[in-house]
């Protein structure tokens, strides 16, 4: 018998590829009801108010949720009782279809309360979204099982193969970095797929069951975020059905065209990924100044200026001014955020009204909105360690802890790569606006009248 692809522990021919799903056919209708809501009703208001709830429970975890590398099976059971893993889930499968915008509050909420636990959460429970607009109804009913669980994280690096097998798509290879996945009930990631006959490269889109992968022990040691949950997981011969599989177009790993919006009927399931997820780190940020602000807070009320008069923090018009400032600061950051996801529901509405698409620029918009309100939250940062004083900072402190996790954040993809993304975003957006423009209109510019080369 001949090896799938080579693969000396295949005993089976190699089959034709497998047709990768498309999206429904025109006729598709909204699915039925599958499942029930665990409470029926519940809203944002409701979500946000179970967070802030959780508030101090997160922070006395904080410390372990850093040496165990993920939250506590408590936590998760919690969440798991009180709806947070179906914010943004369908309500065909007993989700609450939150907007955007909501989940981020919450996200933020959860954030203030425990950073890692923010960051776990949100990158595993916030993939509904994308899980939903992507695949399949068949596909997401087999997911959903008879009880609508499901968390998935989502790792956008190509660095599993797919092949083709006789049952589907047989998977190898190790996602890294994958936030969410010690409670995970699936995976999703960018998979490589055979080259086209002309030898051009492909790539899809994977949706795995946790009986399909192993998650590694290879989280913890980095500089923050010590406890996001965010291991790899690794993939040896796992076959999964031909539907858990879709092409990606071109050379872009996150975008297949959505399907949920003819499925759910909600055209939140109609949008393109990049911006959302990062929203989604955007949140987290937004929630560790939140916290740190809190901190900062607390210290004003309790210590002394190094200055005459030696009164509280509080009465002292320096430190009144910083308070103000970073809190200023941290409210411009919520409110790119909220920006952020209310302009993803709108892109998403216009392009199910027909009035224009949700394209690779207005995608961009979206990243370059976050790395925006990430600058306000960075500042708010280093203006609450510039002030709050040395001793704040001591091994094991809550103000330590945070600043180690924004600096986690800092050297994530969602703010590292803000110059990038203006320079693509402006290269999508000037090709939407108009032709292409040509090698002599970029060889010579008019400057006041006259003609002169490029650069000059």
């Amino acid at each position: 018998m001949t090896a799938v692809d080579g693969n000396p522990h295949s005993n089976h021919p190699t089959p034709a590829s497998p047709p990768v799903q498309t999206h429904p056919t025109g006729d598709a209708r909204p699915m039925r009801p599958l499942l029930a809501q665990p409470e029926p009703g519940l809203t944002a208001e409701d979500f946000l108010r179970r967070a802030r709830d959780l508030r101090d429970h997160l922070r006395s975890e904080q410390e372990a949720t850093e040496q165990r590398t993920c939250y506590s099976q408590e936590t998760h059971e919690i969440f798991l009782r009180d709806g947070f893993y179906r914010l943004l889930q369908p309500q065909a499968f007993g989700g609450y279809e939150l907007r955007v915008s909501e989940f981020y509050r919450v996200i933020v909420e959860i954030a203030r309360g425990c950073p890692s636990t923010g960051w776990c959460l949100a990158l595993g429970a916030g993939h509904a979204l994308a899980f939903a607009s992507q695949f399949g109804p068949d596909v997401q009913a087999d997911a959903m099982g008879k009880d609508g669980h499901f968390i998935a994280p989502h790792r956008i690096v190509p660095s599993v193969r797919a092949v083709p097998h006789r049952d589907g798509w047989e998977l190898t290879g190790t996602w890294g970095y994958n936030s969410g996945a010690p409670y995970s009930t699936h995976a999703l990631g960018s998979v490589a797929l055979p080259p086209g006959e002309d030898g051009t490269p492909r790539f899809g889109i994977a949706v795995v069951p946790r009986s399909c992968y192993t998650v590694l022990d290879d989280w913890g040691d980095g500089i923050g975020l010590r406890g996001s949950g965010s291991p790899s997981i690794r993939m040896e011969n796992a076959v999964v059905p031909r539907g858990n599989v879709r092409e990606a177009e071109g050379q872009d790993h996150l975008w297949a065209e959505p399907v949920g919006m003819a499925l759910h009927g909600n055209p939140m399931y109609a949008g393109r990924l990049t911006g959302f997820f990062f929203g989604e780190s955007l949140a987290v940020a937004t929630g560790i100044g939140r916290a740190m602000l809190d901190e900062y807070r607390s210290a004003l009320l309790e210590k002394k200026p190094m200055w005459n008069p030696h009164g509280l923090r509080a009465d002292d018009a320096h430190y009144q001014q910083w308070y103000g400032e970073a809190c200023s600061l941290l409210d411009a950051a919520a409110a790119v955020l909220q920006q952020v996801g209310e302009l993803y529901h709108d892109l998403c509405e216009r392009e199910v009204r027909g009035e224009g698409e949700f394209g690779l620029a207005d995608d961009l918009r979206l990243t370059n909105l976050c790395a925006q309100g990430g600058r306000f939250a960075t500042e708010a940062m280093d203006l609450l360690v510039r002030t709050g004083g040395s001793s704040a900072l001591r091994q094991g402190s809550r103000t330590e802890r945070y600043w180690r996790d924004f600096s986690a954040y800092r050297a994530h993809s969602g703010a590292m790569t803000r110059e990038l993304m203006a320079l693509r975003f402006t290269v999508a957006d000037l090709g939407a606006a108009g032709p292409a423009r040509t090698v002599s209109d970029v060889e010579s510019t008019t400057v006041n009248g006259e003609t002169t080369k490029a650069g000059s």
